[in-house]
């Protein structure tokens, strides 16, 4: 609930602004844990806060009374995150209609009243957020002919490119479709992936190494996706639970391909894991007794 005051001169609402940003870092924790179902219930109460804090700013600004909003971003760019992360939820879910939907509602929140400059440019941020991410939605539920011109898209905007190299080997997997082209095409780009440090684009790295060892198991070339898995469990300490187990599960399923060269590297690794468990526990036990 929104607790409004009201001055001589001013409106003041006390607690939704932080209200807003905790939603907003709520949403990335759940967006790394992949937990969709609890991102489209956050999505839909942070929706209803921006709302809100709209329809108020509406009233104040009738009334010819400034209105204080003390969030760190433009509440433009709340409204717009609730439908980008409702829309990307029900992506994940498979519910590519319904993610059109959210899409094209942020894809144009140029109706916003009150933009100043900062807002106008998250207005141009999320319409070209809507733009990448529609090539996506389409892509994965099968529309396949896009897929040169997003191409071209990725080549016209190099920063998309992690993450659309992600969407497409995601794209062969679900819908047989040999990428092997697109692999040769951008291999150097790709090499200096894995030296990318910052957190976003290591999933986006971590991701891309899983889709294409799924993508290399489908095209019977089991080496390939054993050798992929291995990569990805050397950086066992830059990487959460969940992706771990995939890629252990991955590496098990293929073992009886594995070379016994991979196979020894795989149970170095696993024992390098345990010693780094090891000292977690006896670190975690010094600080209980204190």
């Amino acid at each position: 609930m929104e607790e409004v005051l009201e001055g001589k001169d001013t409106i003041y609402l006390l607690t939704d602004h932080h209200r807003l940003d905790k939603c907003i870092e709520l949403l990335h924790m759940r967006f790394e844990q992949h937990a969709w179902e609890d991102i489209l219930t956050i999505a839909d109460h942070l929706h209803s806060l921006a709302e809100n804090m709209y329809n108020e700013a509406q009233k104040a600004h009738s009334q010819r009374l400034p209105y204080l909003f003390k969030a760190e971003r433009p509440l433009v760019f709340y409204y717009g995150f609730a439908y980008l992360a409702k829309g990307t939820a029900l992506q994940k879910l498979g519910l590519y209609d319904q993610a059109k939907e959210y899409i094209l509602k942020y894809s144009e929140l140029g109706w916003f009243s009150g933009l100043d400059k900062n807002g106008w440019e998250e207005v141009e941020r999320f319409k070209f957020f809507a733009k990448a991410n529609q090539y996506t939605n389409d892509l994965l539920s099968g529309k396949l002919n896009v897929l040169p011109e997003y191409v071209q898209f990725l080549e016209d905007n190099p920063e998309e490119l992690l993450p659309g190299l992600v969407t497409i080997m995601e794209t062969a997997s679900l819908h047989s479709v040999n990428v092997d082209d697109l692999l040769e095409k951008f291999s150097e780009k790709i090499e200096d992936f894995g030296n990318l440090e910052d957190a976003t684009n290591r999933t986006h790295y971590f991701r891309f190494l899983y889709h294409r060892a799924v993508y290399y198991a489908k095209h019977q070339r089991y080496q390939d996706c054993v050798q992929l898995s291995l990569l990805f469990l050397t950086s066992y300490n830059k990487i959460n639970d969940a992706d771990f187990k995939k890629f252990v599960v991955l590496f098990e399923v293929y073992r009886q391909y594995a070379s016994s060269e991979q196979i020894e590297q795989y149970q170095n690794l696993c024992k390098e894991l345990l010693k780094h468990e090891e000292g977690n526990n006896i670190c975690d036990d010094g600080i209980r007794s204190c």
